[in-house]
């Protein structure tokens, strides 16, 4: 099984070109991302709006979302997380055509209102 890729990780909570273009480089084939998200206080509201305008973004490159969930406890690790998503992409490039969405783009404020940290692994 091949090793992760980290697309994003920690407080910059954007993909960038420095992390895009390699991970554009790794293959073909469908791709999963694995996204952990803690919640800035009070962030829930800013949160699930982000979520909801970025569903049919996602949508639209042929994301499907395999699971969501609030975090239940920590059984390894030190880290605390809020939620976790998880998200099969028919492809790397669809990765890339959502990312660089100028719709997408515009979520930044959003985002950045809502998460305090988050860390974008890709799984393939």
């Amino acid at each position: 099984m091949a090793a992760p890729t980290v697309v994003s990780r920690g407080l910059g909570l954007d993909v960038t070109p420095e992390t895009l273009e390699p991970f554009l480089a790794g293959g073909a084939g469908p791709i999963v991302l694995v996204n952990l998200v803690r919640l800035r206080p009070g962030g829930d509201d800013a949160y699930s709006r982000y979520r909801d305008a970025v569903a049919p973004l996602g949508a639209s490159v042929g994301a499907e979302v395999l699971y969501a969930g609030r975090a239940a406890g920590t059984l390894i690790g030190e880290e605390d997380w809020d939620l976790a998503y998880v998200v099969r992409y028919p492809s790397r490039r669809a990765v890339a055509d959502l990312v660089r969405n100028p719709d997408f783009e515009r979520l930044t404020d959003l985002r950045h209102e809502a998460l305090e940290a988050g860390v974008l692994y890709a799984f393939s």
